[in-house]
């Protein structure tokens, strides 16, 4: 399973996701599927695709990643190459379980995005300084203060409706 589900993932064009959703389909129930794609995630031919079958897995509500491949994930944050690959993490990060071990990792790479040129991965960052401090409350304060002054200085729509709904899931 694993050199087939990593030719289909090398050779996807990253446009069209019917391969992607077929291969979720024919795979998804094998029991070394999210082992598989959380060793990819560490490639860069593979991230694009891995990290979308990922999302989408946990687009299906089909269950958290175990705890030993969410520590494997989070240690392929810095190696993470393409915008889209780290947009997908930031995407799903809520659905991740992080634990005190996962912090540091955690923290430089959100801090590290909330720079990005790109806009959807900045705003997603935001977000998950958000998803942080909900799972960490010491980090809230902090969380709260860099949400507000990016809220004053961001221009962009788009990354001010994120901003806002981070706010929001810090409110409730």
């Amino acid at each position: 399973m694993r050199d087939t589900l990593s030719g289909i993932l090398k050779s996807w064009d990253g446009k069209a996701t019917a391969p992607l959703e077929e291969a979720y389909a024919d795979y998804r129930d094998h029991p070394g599927f999210l082992v598989t794609l959380t060793e990819l995630c560490q490639t860069e031919e593979h991230q694009r695709a891995a990290t979308w079958l990922l999302k989408h897995h946990f687009d299906q509500k089909k269950g958290p990643l175990a705890r030993n491949l969410t520590e494997l994930h989070i240690k392929s944050l810095p190696v993470l190459a393409h915008w889209e690959t780290k947009l997908h993490v930031l995407q799903y990060l809520e659905h991740l379980t992080i634990t005190s071990d996962d912090k540091v990792a955690l923290c430089a790479f959100i801090d590290r995005e909330t720079s990005s040129e790109n806009k959807l991965v900045r705003a997603w960052a935001y977000y998950g300084l958000a998803t942080l401090a909900q799972r960490f409350p010491e980090h809230k304060t902090s969380a709260l203060e860099q949400l507000h002054t990016a809220q004053e200085t961001e221009s962009a729509g788009s990354i001010k409706v994120r901003i806002r709904k981070a706010l929001q899931k810090l409110a409730d």
